[in-house]
């Protein structure tokens, strides 16, 4: 019975070694398990990819450097384009009637279209009035214009009209007021320049704006051919005859803007290089801190020119653009040309860029939608042979007592318009504009 008790007693003692020795090596288990279990996490903590994809590396050797924060060029470009006279003789506003009375001018820019497209600021001289048809049409020497011209221009992409001409009251106040009412009630959001319905209209200052880049665009002309501005409305057309004023609307244009743009309708007629008057004013303009000049009025090109002041800010100055578009009777008037200026703001400067001067050629035909107007590049002899300018003659000494075709300062043998030719354009743009051109 005793060695029952102890072989018992043996065998318990056993049984409980055996479940001593079970939850040791069970608990050595859970402790290597939540050992690998930490050791696995660290790892998939230490390699995991930000959302982002950028894998975040560190140099346990170096220091983090922080970069300085750097301020971003703010740069803005507006590229302007510009033409000259919308010169509207009798052969140019038949050039758009369909024989039925209805009149449409799309064919007189055709040829510049993707110049026009390729513009921020597209400013054309809109020489004449355009007090449509019911006001009777007419051309030299008082020119009333089919409103269709004006329809035309905002056609082909002109964001910018300049009225202030020497036959801006052709017509009297009446036709002006007719101009202004066309633009106001058939084209509102285009702004005109240089002619006013009002004191309020004159005294505002138009300003082009992209992206924060500010230009101010103003206009006048030297003179109203003789013609009295009416005493009931002085303001109605912008020009020079107040120098005062003048000088004011600059300073107050250039408190508005970054830039200043002065278009003058000065100049003398079948000229080829500046006048006293305009050197005058170009050292007005100059003086009160105008960035860029866009002349017209001679019907003819004259050249380009650049200033500097003494802050070092420049001044480019195209003294005239000639005729886009006209019926004149002399080979020089049927050459002109197309501004192109390349505008930018860096930060807070603001200057012009780039500058050019582009030839043009109108291609004097008649004809329902036939006369039109070329670049030179674009031009070829086949073309200029069949230019009607061809067939007007010699008027130089006949009839102007003077060399008005260009032979006497180019050196040709004979006078008159059988000397046009696509060479005859590219010598006469030579000749103005110098060999750069």
């Amino acid at each position: 019975m005793v060695t029952q008790n102890k072989r018992k007693r043996r065998s318990l003692r056993k049984k409980k070694q055996r479940q001593k020795q079970l939850a040791i090596i069970f608990a050595l288990i859970a402790i290597t398990c939540v050992c690998l279990i930490a050791v696995v996490a660290a790892f998939i903590t230490k390699t995991k990819k930000p959302e982002n994809g950028n894998v975040a590396q560190s140099d346990p050797t170096t220091e983090a450097v922080t970069e300085p924060p750097t301020t971003k060029e703010q740069i803005v470009n507006i590229d302007l384009m510009m033409i000259g006279d919308m010169l509207i003789h009798e052969g140019v506003y038949k050039s758009g009637n369909d024989g039925e009375g209805n009149y449409n001018f799309d064919h007189l820019f055709a040829n510049i279209a993707d110049d026009i497209a390729a513009a921020d600021m597209k400013i054309v001289n809109q020489e004449t009035i355009l007090g449509g048809v019911d006001m009777g049409l007419s051309a030299y020497p008082c020119f009333n214009s089919p409103q269709e011209i004006g329809d035309a221009e905002v056609a082909a992409g002109f964001n910018i009209i300049l009225h202030a001409t020497n036959h801006a009251i052709d017509k009297g106040l009446n036709g002006l007021l007719a101009t202004t009412e066309f633009w106001n009630t058939k084209h509102p959001d285009i702004p005109y320049l240089g002619i006013h319905d009002s004191a309020e209209s004159a005294d505002k200052i138009y300003v082009y704006e992209k992206e924060g880049f500010k230009v101010a665009v103003l206009n006048y002309t030297y003179g109203t051919n003789g013609i009295p501005i009416p005493s009931s409305a002085p303001y109605c057309v912008d020009t020079f005859d107040d120098e005062e004023k003048v000088r004011n609307d600059i300073r107050r244009a250039k408190a508005m803007a970054d830039m200043v743009i002065m278009c003058p309708h000065w100049g003398t007629e079948y000229v080829y290089e500046a006048t006293d008057y305009q050197k005058y004013w170009t050292n007005v303009f100059l003086e009160e801190g105008v960035d860029l000049v866009l002349g017209t009025h001679p019907h003819v090109i004259e050249p380009v020119e650049e200033f500097t002041r003494e802050d070092g800010s420049k001044m480019v100055v195209y003294y005239s653009l000639g005729n886009f578009v006209s019926n004149q009777d002399e080979m020089p008037r049927m050459i002109g040309g197309m501004a192109k200026v390349r505008l930018t703001k860096k930060n807070d400067e603001a200057y012009i860029d780039t500058y050019s001067f582009v030839p043009l050629v109108t291609h004097k035909q008649f004809g329902y939608k036939l006369i039109t107007t070329y670049k030179l590049e674009d031009y070829t002899e086949e073309l200029a042979s069949a230019n009607a300018i061809r067939n007007d003659g010699n008027h130089c000494y006949t009839t102007y007592g003077t060399c008005y075709c260009g032979a006497h300062q180019m050196g040709l043998p004979t006078h008159g318009s059988s000397n046009f030719s696509l060479q005859y354009c590219k010598d006469f743009v030579k000749m103005v504009m110098g060999e750069d051109y």
